[in-house]
């Protein structure tokens, strides 16, 4: 599967994760125009990432996996919050999908340590990351970003200010 966007600019997971939260997400951060990084939402994320994931993560193109049990073959995506299960299946299922093609069969698990939530993810549709990959992609290819759409996510948006200003 062609995974790039541009030449030497791959889909990545974080890429397939804001699809599945915001559109307009995607075109931003595909172009470089990045949250407000201090968004005490963001610095929690990290923190929680620093606290459980591998000192070295396992990194691929376009991947970057949090965790990894090599006993096991099992991908372990860290999230510091439930709310977002949906597109955190869909990036952990991006990643398996990448790995099936280097020829390793992997699980999964989306991993919330904070409310002590482990989801397994055993099975991932193809057809499902390949229609992302290029919804994705479609995204990026347009000239300015996808329509704004209020969605319960843009109260607390890192990005909110970029779409919103002070209009809600």
């Amino acid at each position: 599967m062609d995974i790039y966007l541009a030449p030497d600019v791959p889909v990545t997971g974080t890429l397939i994760w804001y699809l599945h939260v915001c559109p307009r997400e995607v075109w931003f951060m595909s172009r470089g125009i990045t949250p407000y990084a201090y968004h005490r939402r963001l610095e929690y994320g990290r923190a929680v990432h620093q606290r459980h994931s591998d000192t070295v993560p396992l990194s691929l193109e376009g991947i970057k996996i949090d965790k990894f049990d090599r006993e096991s073959n099992v991908v372990i995506e860290i999230k510091s919050m439930s709310r977002h299960l949906e597109s955190a299946r869909a990036q952990l299922s991006y990643y398996l999908f990448r790995l099936s093609e280097l020829g390793l069969k992997a699980k999964g698990q989306v991993w919330v340590p904070d409310e002590s939530l482990t989801e397994e993810i055993d099975n991932f549709n193809e057809d499902e990351v390949r229609n992302d990959v290029e919804k994705v992609k479609e995204i990026v290819s347009m000239e300015t970003p996808p329509q704004r759409k209020w969605i319960k996510f843009c109260k607390k948006c890192a990005y909110r200010g970029l779409c919103w200003g002070d209009e809600r």
